[in-house]
């Protein structure tokens, strides 16, 4: 049986893309980056009377997080429907970004994973087992790639999101295991 999700509420916003809010009352952990690409899916958690319930995005919500609502602190106390943050759609993130380095050549920068939030990495399912990838492996759209612990649980890192291909041949694995890792920072770099 799988765990309680809850869905962030989100509102189209004509001028930053999304906004997105709490959908409950509790302490909401693993709060992202300014700049960090989110799409669908896993987005930090929300803690009430002690227990940690995953929140996630919902279908067809993509954006770059442009500006957040509080603090840069580890744990936030939210209401609902407070604003958490705010998603700017990906082409205009891109407009800017280019516009801010003067454009050139698309680096290895853009070719790489990036943690979905903060917390510890781990490589492999469980100590003994081998690793979910390794240099020279080919992994597609939605395979893990590794663990993200976060307050006890142990969440998937996918290899999907937008502008990831369908398959990719990793590099190199940019972390180690029981690395901290902040959301944003790169896990993988692929081809």
């Amino acid at each position: 049986m799988n765990p309680p999700t809850l869905e962030f509420l989100v509102e189209s916003d004509p001028d930053a893309g999304w906004i997105v809010r709490s959908p409950a009352v509790g302490v909401w952990a693993g709060i992202p980056v300014d700049g960090t690409l989110l799409a669908a899916g896993y987005a930090g958690l929300l803690v009430q009377g002690g227990k940690k319930i995953p929140v996630r995005l919902p279908a067809g919500v993509v954006g770059v997080v442009s500006a957040l609502a509080s603090e840069r602190n580890r744990f936030v106390t939210v209401e609902w429907g407070q604003e958490l943050f705010r998603l700017t759609p990906i082409a205009a993130a891109d407009e800017a970004a280019t516009a801010a380095t003067g454009g050139g050549e698309p680096g290895a920068e853009e070719h790489a994973l990036r943690a979905p939030t903060d917390g510890v990495f781990y490589s492999r399912p469980r100590p003994d087992a081998p690793p979910f990838v390794k240099p020279g492996d080919t992994v597609v759209r939605g395979q893990p790639i590794g663990l993200i612990e976060v307050m006890k649980t142990f969440n998937h890192v996918l290899f999907e999101g937008p502008g990831e291909p369908e398959s990719a041949r990793i590099d190199a694995v940019l972390v180690e295991d029981g690395d901290e890792v902040r959301a944003g920072d790169a896990l993988l770099r692929y081809q």
